[in-house]
């Protein structure tokens, strides 16, 4: 049994998306069993990504994506822990810093990325995709917490949704880049990015993964100035749904083409 450095990267975008997310909350009267709940949902990504190559002997336990990941792994404790949110909020800023290097240097490996800007471009658009992800579904567990925190502020779940729409727009914007960047190697691969089953592929990676999920977004901002948030979590459990399946297009088309789409 083998394990993909795709499935490190996937590991990598969930926990760092998570954990950015975590950072715009730290201060929010959410509770320590939201902070351990969300925590631990950072937590075991990273776990898989840390162990998971040299488990599978894929890897070693010194390869600079698992120190990497074992350094954001450090910081659990922190902003998990019962300690006052400007520590958690530290806490959470170094794994997430941690998590983004493993990110980059997990990317780094990827066999269409060449050169300082093909670098860069694939880091932030795994970044934007990882940002996506695990922002709308933290989104979504901060709308359920309503039902137990009913004098929570509103405007924290605004923030969060706003975090999400505009981790959506980048993430369009960077795929179009990386689509310019690297429009010969795309037109020449076995399968053209352009051509029927490229452009499928593309479209959903677009339009379920993007577009309906930004448009999810417009819908609970519009759900949130009338303070409705279970109408508004219930868009965010469609649109966590929708943004899960947008990351394995992605990932699929990166086997594929071999940069971050």
């Amino acid at each position: 049994m083998a394990w993909s450095p795709l499935g490190t990267q996937f590991c990598l975008e969930l926990a760092f998306g998570t954990l950015l997310g975590l950072c715009l909350v730290q201060r929010a009267p959410l509770g320590l069993f939201f902070h351990r709940l969300m925590g631990i949902t950072a937590l075991l990504p990273l776990l898989l990504a840390a162990a998971g190559p040299p488990l599978f002997a894929q890897g070693s336990w010194a390869s600079p994506v698992s120190l990497a990941s074992g350094a954001a792994i450090v910081g659990f404790p922190i902003f998990s822990g019962p300690l006052s949110s400007r520590k958690r909020t530290l806490g959470a800023a170094w794994s997430t810093a941690c998590c983004g290097l493993a990110l980059v240097l997990a990317v780094r490996t990827a066999p269409g990325v060449e050169g300082a800007g093909g670098m860069l471009l694939g880091s932030l658009s795994a970044m934007a995709t990882g940002a996506v992800a695990g922002g709308v579904g933290l989104a979504m567990v901060v709308g359920h917490w309503y039902l137990t925190v009913p004098q929570l502020p509103v405007s924290w779940l605004k923030r969060l949704n706003g975090y999400t729409a505009v981790a959506m727009i980048a993430s369009v914007i960077l795929l179009t880049a990386s689509i310019l960047l690297n429009a010969d190697a795309l037109a020449a691969a076995r399968t053209p990015l352009l051509g029927p089953w490229g452009l499928f592929y593309l479209s959903a990676r677009v339009a379920v993964g993007l577009v309906l999920p930004l448009l999810f977004a417009w819908m609970t901002a519009g759900s949130l100035k009338y303070g409705n948030t279970r109408s508004a979590t219930g868009i965010l459990y469609a649109s966590t749904v929708l943004v899960l399946i947008g990351a394995a297009v992605s990932l699929s088309l990166q086997d594929s083409y071999g940069i971050p789409l």
